[in-house]
């Protein structure tokens, strides 16, 4: 990321360039995780933080605004995207607006609430050509993509008292055909060059609908020791020609889960040292091209930060 912009305590912060998206910072602040690429899938995986697509969990060319209304009323946000692909955008245009609010419970501790609405129009999703086939063969420096419309709505909840933090987050992403199907090929993020005739615009023969859940907590047993677990869940509807709920196409019904813990002691005002374990396993659709469907995978490190 970079940006640059304007603070206001009154009206609010304002900023330009290349910036994260509302979700990716909702995910940020309520995963118990805290968006971990180790211990959170929608911390490694982007699609619940670019509204359905990775590579649009930052925009470019973003207008970003936030700001508080009143004492503590509630907060607001919202980003737009200013061009398309042509500013080294994964879409061709992209909008998103967030509400909030925290709520003091006094001796109860406090509740933060905030829902995000998301619009991304012509998203991109890459893949890489399959070596050995001719359109590998015909130009092997380029590569394939599916365009789509898709809109999500994100909830948002993590309630605090003392030393403990429970956590809640539901998403529904809705994927379509692209209302503006491309005509040309393009440059995508990166520098990657993507041939129209490598371009899918029409995968959806129903809308996909891609529904997204975790919950967890964490608790501070020193001022410089926390543990945490966690709990994920996606479902895919059958968005294929023909119902289907098996792993024989990516297009059928399918369902992902993941649970993870980690350990977090910081010993030093800069390092911390950390471990843990995450375990995820995949379903019917959302296992399709998986050699295996289920994996432990555990992590410690040593952790500097700048």
């Amino acid at each position: 990321v970079g940006y640059a912009g304007f603070s206001s305590p009154t009206y609010g912060t304002l900023t330009f360039g290349r910036q994260n998206s509302l979700e990716l910072d909702g995910v940020n602040a309520y995963d118990p995780m805290g968006g971990s690429y180790a211990f959170s899938v929608i911390g490694w995986q982007g699609t619940a933080v670019g509204g359905g697509r990775t590579e649009d969990a930052r925009i470019t060319t973003a207008l970003k605004y936030r700001v508080d209304v009143g004492d503590n009323w509630f907060r607001l946000g919202a980003d737009y995207q200013v061009g398309g692909y042509d500013q080294n955008n994964a879409q061709q245009g992209a909008w998103a607006a967030q509400i909030g609010k925290d709520i003091n419970l006094g001796a109860y501790g406090k509740l933060s609430l905030d829902a995000i609405y998301t619009v991304d129009k012509g998203a991109v999703s890459t893949t890489a050509l399959a070596a050995g086939s001719a359109a590998f063969a015909a130009n092997p420096n380029t590569m394939g993509a599916t365009i789509s419309d898709d809109n999500s709505w994100m909830l948002l909840a993590k309630y605090t008292y003392h030393q403990l933090r429970l956590y809640a987050g539901y998403e529904n992403i809705t994927f379509v055909n692209p209302s503006s199907p491309l005509t040309t090929g393009f440059e995508n993020i990166g520098g990657f060059q993507v041939l129209l005739a490598n371009v899918a615009q029409k995968t959806f023969v129903n809308p996909e609908h891609l529904q997204i859940s975790w919950t967890g907590a964490r608790y501070a047993i020193t001022p410089t020791l926390d543990v945490g677990v966690a709990y994920y869940h996606y479902d895919q509807n059958s968005f294929g020609a023909k119902f289907c709920n098996t792993a024989a196409a990516s297009t059928c019904a399918g369902q992902l889960n993941a649970a993870s813990f980690d350990i977090d002691w910081q010993f030093a005002k800069k390092f911390d040292v950390y471990a843990g374990m995450m375990w995820s396993a995949v379903q019917n659709g959302l296992a399709n091209g998986y050699l295996f469907r289920n994996n432990y995978a555990p992590t410690a490190g040593l952790r500097f930060r700048f």
